[in-house]
């Protein structure tokens, strides 16, 4: 029997939606578009405005360049430049117009007076990197390998090596390319794939099967032209700190991180991880920036269609047309020498559309990272421009120690697919195709430096490099070891690690030994005792490498279980996982160890989980009888982790550990839920309590007891609710359906429909139909979710409306929609007959209606109550709420006009993040939610209330996009305007205090 799954309480979504019919598109002539002139190189530095302590120079601008999006520095300095001179509408034409620049510096001023087109004929190029004498450069479809053999600064060579890039994708997305070629700490080059994803054949290995990159990013080893997966989901920008920790961000986000190896998520097929790419900004994704140049034209006008629902298209910044990250890019980390110690680790991202920089100051938080602005830039950016031209895509850490800056230089960069076509006529999309220019933001007093000459450094030379304080000395001299393999170097990094006065060097050290495949355990054993964090937290990793099948020697594996104490969590954080890769028994008391010191970090908790693919058994029974463990909330829910763990494993040694326990526990509570999850995991693995040799009958008539039980605490109500999906429905269904009145709290209520849900009965759609007019909203919308979950609860679900005991409106317009399409002939023929004809969308007039709410005074408070009815399901606002949609506090200072589209319409736009997905599973039920997080393993559909659904990818028969939002139409029902601008009061006052 398929199972269909709804997102109960879906209300309230700004941003969301799916395709609409607008009108005629509006007209302009082009004196509403008056165009802005660019500003010649010469003036341009007049026209920034940069952080006090700095001033920008010019490296690098046209005729010697054009149209720049991205550069990588050669091991003498050279520079080389992507053109991409066919941005955005003109990849067709051949040949090709994007190239590839070699600029030099001749005379040491830090000005690139040579310029040499090093390579051209390439379509749509975005990303460069040196390598072996060449580079590689990324042009979708493929990656390419170019060199010069001769010595004329041309490429003679040109091979390509991967292809597939965005194959399969119907419409190629201009600002979705591959991109951020970067080298990291395990001598790879990794890079950004972006959203159009793709299947990539290596052509050096055409035995290999193609590489799936849709969602995520990849790894080339250079030397043997290999590729391989990991964790993605950023858009143009990728970047890694001194640690080796990798950053992101895409459009809407600005700022975004990695939080572990992807190839961990893996290793347990019963455990998923949570998502691996977290938003770290203090101030939210879509953020609010500072710009000094003035809004162009065609965007004001642009932003007033949509708001006015003219044109298609997201309203973003709360109607403005400006003033928040619209196109967040490049996103680097400062890793240079030149500016003051304060500013090594900053991010800074680039607003192309904005005209600024951004920077963010990264302070620790836990395991994580938390991201906000710099002293001194509450109000205003580190760099900004008054000229509309000047579009930062992408940045890079320089030889000198400063950081660059690759300015596109366009009138226009704004994809062409959001342009109306009655604007678009007016613009001209390649108006700047032959400008670029490329900056360096030095610090007062600034002097260029010596260019560097590593090409020519003997290897003793390149290992003493190590220790250099710019990140990119130290990363081009790991390349260039790692290209030459030169052994002579091995004893000299085995020095490094032993007496380097710097982490950094020892850090570097390691990876490079790695690099050269002369890395020992005595190197592991230094590292893990090395005084900085960062060396062991690598060390750790490395120390993978001498686990073969999965064990230790006695002297390695002593260490690292000395490190479960170490005083850093990061350490702690990278040796759960590391335990994983190990079979030694005594893994489970240094995990047990880690698991009590961070009881309170639910991602080393997460990474404990994701070691335990065996093993979940006995560190049940270690951390169970810690007594402050398991009194512990924190405590418990590992507890209740590990039980269904133990479960999904079905040793029957390890189960009757779990069940002695249980038996033991002193808090029902605790026994219920543990009980449960033991169920649950048995349920996975084929068996049952029963199966196990417990008394369910005893278990269901102590949990029915307890469910009844008014006196009993809430909480453990709760939980003995829930046990009873164990039992029969013929055995506890009366006394579940006896909780379903309002006398009940509202915790048991949700209990007693989430395990009727549980039960296959027939009955179970009479009793919930029965009872919906007696449950509050947010239970009433659960509860529907359960009875369209199966044909025969829907066919009672329409029999309820048709006899006239629930009203149609009790149904939002996603719900009906599928009734009315339902798969089953009879649900259908019953909707088509109770629910009518679907009507045509007519939400333009339900806007125009409330318009007058944009001008009336609201009433936060009253607008509170209406959020806590309406919106609470899935927002978050003033530190209440579900995080489904967006976070509410990121529109503090939004426009009431924009804000009472997305009320009115949901539909009306629809964020990547935002459309909905069905998936269907082998044993034929049906999930929809919004995708919050997919590895390898599992795929996790997010719901209302926090709810979260997660499908193993063994399970999934067909997963397939919905192309439009959940989010239903209505919310209006039963308001006046007065109450929707009492809403808006309220989404914006409590947004401006709940930072």
């Amino acid at each position: 029997m398929m199972k269909f799954r709804m997102l109960p309480g879906l209300v309230l979504c700004f941003a969301a939606q799916a395709p609409v019919v607008f009108g005629a598109e509006p007209t302009v002539t082009s004196n509403d578009l008056p165009r802005i002139p660019a500003v010649e190189a010469r003036d341009a530095l007049k026209t920034f405005e940069v952080k006090k302590g700095f001033h920008v120079e010019l490296v690098a601008s046209e005729p010697n360049i054009a149209s720049p999006v991205a550069v990588s520095f050669d091991e003498n300095g050279r520079m080389y430049v992507v053109e991409m001179i066919d941005y955005s509408e003109r990849r067709d034409e051949t040949p090709h117009l994007g190239r590839i620049r070699l600029l030099e510096d001749t005379d040491g001023d830090g000005v690139y007076d040579k310029s040499t087109v090093f390579a051209d004929n390439l379509a749509w190029p975005t990303a460069v990197f040196c390598y072996h004498g060449g580079i590689f450069v990324g042009a979708t479809p493929d990656t390419i390998y170019l060199k010069d053999t001769k010595g004329d600064g041309k490429a003679d060579l040109r091979e390509t090596v991967f292809t597939g890039f965005a194959e399969g994708v119907k419409r190629v997305n201009v600002q979705a390319m591959l991109n951020s070629f970067i080298w990291g700490l395990d001598n790879r080059i990794h890079g950004a794939t972006s959203g159009n994803g793709g299947m990539i054949k290596m052509l050096k290995h055409p035995g290999q099967p193609p590489i799936n990159l849709h969602g995520r990013d990849y790894v080339i080893n250079p030397a043997d032209m290999s590729m391989r997966s990991e964790a993605g989901g950023g858009q143009h920008g990728l970047s890694f700190d001194d640690r080796g920790r990798r950053f992101a961000c895409n459009n809407s986000d600005h700022i975004r991180l990695f939080m572990y190896d992807d190839r961990y998520a893996s290793r347990n097929t019963f455990y998923t991880m949570p998502a691996n790419l977290q938003s770290i900004a203090v101030d939210g994704p879509a953020a609010e920036v500072y710009r000094v140049s003035p809004e162009e034209p065609w965007r004001v006008i642009r932003t007033k269609w949509r708001v006015a629902g003219l044109v298609s298209g997201p309203i973003e910044g709360g109607g403005r047309s400006a003033g928040y990250f619209t196109g967040a890019t490049g996103n680097t980390i400062y890793r240079g020498n030149a500016y003051p110690p304060e500013y090594l680790d900053n991010a800074f991202v680039g607003d192309a559309g904005g005209n600024l920089v951004h920077r963010k100051v990264l302070i620790p938080d836990g395991v994580e990272l938390k991201a906000q602005r710099g002293p001194g830039e509450e109000k205003s950016e580190f760099l900004a421009s008054r000229d509309t031209w000047f579009r930062p895509v992408q940045f890079a850490n320089a030889p000198d120690g400063t950081l660059y800056i690759i300015d596109m230089y366009r009138e226009t960069i704004e994809h062409p697919w959001s342009l109306p076509d009655n604007i678009k006529k007016f613009l001209d999309l390649n108006s700047g195709n032959n400008r670029g220019r490329i900056y360096r933001i030095a610090p007062d007093g600034f002097k260029p430096q010596k260019l560097p000459h590593l090409g020519q450094a003997t290897t003793a030379e390149l290992v003493a490099t190590l220790e250099h304080p710019n990140g990119w000395h130290r990363d081009t001299a790991s390349r260039l070891l790692y290209e030459r393999q030169d052994k002579a170097a091995v004893p000299l990094l085995a020095r490094s690690i032993q007496k380097s006065k710097s982490p950094l060097n020892r850090l570097h050290s390691l990876a490079a030994l790695d690099g050269m495949h002369a890395l020992t355990e005595s190197h592991i054993l230094a590292g893990l005792s090395d005084a900085d964090d960062a060396v062991r937290e690598h060390a750790i990793k490395l120390s993978e490498n001498f686990f073969p099948e999965g064990k230790a020697s006695a002297k390695l594996f002593e260490k690292l279980d000395h490190l479960a104490a170490d005083p850093s969590i990061l350490v702690r954080y990278q040796l759960a996982f590391t335990l994983g890769q190990l079979k030694n028994e005594k893994r489970i008391n240094t995990m047990a160890a880690i698991a009590r010191k961070d009881i309170g970090s639910s991602w080393i908790q997460a990474a404990i989980l994701s070691s335990l693919a065996e093993g979940a058994g006995p560190l049940f029974e270690l951390l169970s009888a810690d007594e402050s463990f398991s009194r512990n909330p924190q405590g418990r829910e590992m507890l209740r982790q590990l039980a269904s763990l133990t479960g999904a494993r079905n040793k029957r040694e390890e189960v009757a550990q779990v069940l002695n326990f249980i038996s033991r526990a002193t808090d029902p509570g605790v026994s219920f839920a543990l009980t449960r999850a033991l169920s649950d995991g048995l349920a996975r693995a084929g068996s049952s309590l029963a199966a196990s040799g417990s008394d369910v009958n005893s278990i269901v008539t102590r949990a029915k007891k307890a469910a009844l039980d008014h006196a009993a605490p809430e909480t453990m109500r709760v939980e003995a609710v829930q046990l009873l999906s164990i039992s029969a429905f013929d055995q506890s269904g009366s006394e579940i359906a006896s909780l379903l009145n309002l006398a009940e709290p509202q915790a048991v209520q949700s209990a007693a429909i989430s395990t009727l849900a549980r039960f296959s009965t027939p009955e179970v759609g009479a009793i919930l139909s029965q009872h919906l007019n007696g449950l509050t909203p947010r239970l009433r919308s659960e509860a529907i979710a359960v009875l369209l979950a199966r044909p025969e609860r829907a066919t009672e679900l329409l029999k309820a409306i048709e006899s006239g005991t629930l009203r149609p409106t009790a149904l939002d317009t996603t719900q009906t929609r599928f009734l009315r399409n339902h798969r089953d002939p009879g649900v259908k023929r019953l909707a088509a007959k109770v629910l009518g004809a679907q009507k045509a969308s007519s939400r333009q007039q339900v806007i125009d209606n409330f318009m007058p709410a944009v001008n009336l005074k609201g009433d936060a408070a009253h607008g509170k109550k209406i959020y806590q009815e309406r919106c609470i399901s899935c927002h978050r606002l003033g530190g209440e709420g579900f995080a489904l949609g967006p976070d509410l506090v990121t529109v503090k200072n939004s426009g009431k006009d924009k804000m009472l589209v997305n009320i009115l319409d949901p539909s009306r736009e629809v964020r990547p993040d935002l459309v909905s997905y069905e998936v269907d599973t082998k044993d034929d039920e049906s999930y929809i939610g919004l995708i919050a997080n997919e590895n390898a393993t599992a795929v996790t559909l997010r719901q209302a209330y926090g709810k979260e659904t997660v499908i193993k990818r063994s399970d999934i028969k067909k997963m397939a996009s919905q192309g439009q939002s959940l989010m239903p139409d209505g919310l209006e029902a039963g308001l006046k305007p007065q109450d929707l601008s009492d809403l808006m009061e309220y989404v914006m006052t409590a947004g401006a205090t709940s930072k």
